[in-house]
């Protein structure tokens, strides 16, 4: 099978993820608010560089978020039973004043926001540090969600991204139809975003806008995947690498601990600040309780970065 037919298949449409909701009270203020369910879904549409991982039914992190229409409190659908201390209040009004004002509609925030507030008000309600960085991983991974779609056939790590990514390479020296470009580069962006290729991406992108032929939709299309992937995911990834800084801050043994020093060192490499994120990957390869799979991802990503 050749590449152009691979990506068709691979970016094809998919079924939805199985949920179902509830409405419960909302833990703090009035209202309700709507608690998801996961019914059905799997993990063959692979997983990141950061460990996020897909579904090819879609995403369910998209709705594992709750937020109440009353005041826009926002937590984990499995953290809504959590009991707020009428004290803490005012420092949660706060929290969410704050995310709301760097929302772009303060009155319909994307799903991103709505995780960025609810790390806000966990940490206001001092949680766990490595729950924070959690909350703000998955604001970074629901905003690549909206620029990359589902993968039907799946992407398994960054080495699969690169392979592709090399043979795109070799598919531009072909005679291509002003349609297979389209395909080839709009795809080819996206698979290079998945695996944190940022300047490959980048060039795939701009590549894209200046084809000849463009539909309105399409050409939209690749403005949307430029501003989600080159200013709005940038942005929550530095969020999530100060909360990572956080909950790394002192140690920390672990399984857990070793996938955070992964996600904090991998997320400096997707935000090009390469010095960090080699001292962060051999990190990882000297952590005993980085698992072989951990260890084998971190290594392949520091001779990628040190080339």
């Amino acid at each position: 099978m050749d590449l152009l037919m691979f990506l068709f298949l691979m970016l094809g449409a998919a079924l939805a993820t199985g949920i179902r909701f509830e409405e419960v009270p909302c833990p703090y203020g009035d209202g309700q608010v709507r608690k998801f369910y996961k019914v059905s879904a799997n993990t063959l549409g692979g997983y990141d560089s950061d460990l996020a991982v897909y579904s090819t039914r879609g995403q369910f992190r998209t709705h594992a978020i709750s937020t109440c229409p009353s005041n826009y409190f926002s937590a984990m659908g499995s953290d809504l039973k959590v009991p707020v201390p009428a004290e803490m209040g005012p420092a949660i009004d706060s929290a969410i004043a704050e995310a709301r004002s760097e929302w772009a509609n303060p009155s319909n925030p994307e799903v991103w926001e709505r995780y960025s507030t609810a790390a806000n008000i966990a940490s206001a309600m001092k949680r766990a540090p490595l729950a924070v960085a959690e909350l703000r991983l998955n604001a970074v991974w629901t905003a690549r969600d909206a620029a990359v779609g589902v993968y039907v056939g799946g992407l398994e790590g960054p080495k699969a991204a690169r392979e592709i990514l090399n043979i795109g390479a070799l598919e531009f020296k072909k005679d291509l139809t002003p349609e297979a470009q389209k395909l080839l580069r709009y795809n080819l962006a996206r698979v290079a975003h998945r695996g944190g290729y940022n300047a490959e991406r980048d060039a795939h992108i701009a590549a894209y806008l200046q084809l000849q032929g463009l539909t309105k939709d399409e050409r939209s299309a690749g403005v949307t995947l430029r501003r989600l992937t080159q200013t709005v995911e940038p942005e929550l990834q530095r969020a999530a690498v100060r909360s990572l800084d956080a909950a790394l801050t002192g140690g920390g043994t672990g399984e857990q601990f070793a996938r955070a020093r992964h996600q904090r060192a991998d997320t400096l490499r997707r935000l090009g600040q390469k010095p960090k994120a080699i001292a962060g990957f051999r990190e990882v390869l000297a952590d005993a309780d980085a698992p072989p799979q951990l260890k084998e991802m971190a290594a392949f990503l520091l001779e990628e970065i040190s080339q």
